[in-house]
C-alpha cells in the first residue's frame, strides 16, 4: 500500500455506507479547492459532499478553536499547520505556505481525498 492509499482507501470504505460527509477544506488552501462548491455531488465516492469552511481563512479557523477551547492535534504546537498522513507531513519551514510540509518532494498538493475521479488520473 503505497503514501497515496493509506488516507484514501479506508476512507472510499467508510464512505459506502454513507449518504453524505462533511469536510474542513477551504478555498485558500490550494488552487486545487478554488472551485469547490459548500454542497457539491462528489461523483468518486457517489454521495453528497459538504465543505462548509469552504470561505473561511486559516486565521477565521483558529480564531473559532480558541473562542469555543476546540481540541487540535498536538502537532499543530510543532511546526506543523497541515497534518495528513505519517510519511507525507514533515514540518513546515518558519513562515513558508502551511501547506509546504505536504508531499514533500512531490509535484502534488493533494493525497486523493478530495479529488474526483477525473482528478486523479
Amino acid at each position: 500500500m503505497g503514501p497515496r492509499s493509506r488516507p484514501v482507501l479506508p476512507l472510499r470504505a467508510y464512505l459506502k455506507k454513507k449518504k453524505a460527509w462533511i469536510t474542513g477544506i477551504r478555498r485558500d488552501q490550494t488552487h486545487t479547492r478554488l472551485l469547490a462548491k459548500p454542497i457539491e455531488w462528489d461523483h468518486t465516492n457517489a454521495l453528497v459532499k459538504i465543505n462548509p469552511l469552504l470561505n473561511w481563512s486559516q486565521d477565521q479557523v483558529w480564531t473559532y478553536i480558541y473562542l469555543f477551547d476546540l481540541p487540535t492535534n498536538v502537532l499543530h504546537a510543532h511546526g506543523y499547520p497541515s497534518i495528513g498522513c505519517m510519511p507525507c507531513t514533515r514540518r513546515a519551514a518558519e513562515g513558508a505556505d502551511p501547506r509546504s510540509g505536504r508531499w514533500v518532494g512531490f509535484k502534488k498538493v493533494e493525497c486523493g481525498i478530495h479529488m474526483q475521479a477525473a482528478d486523479e488520473k
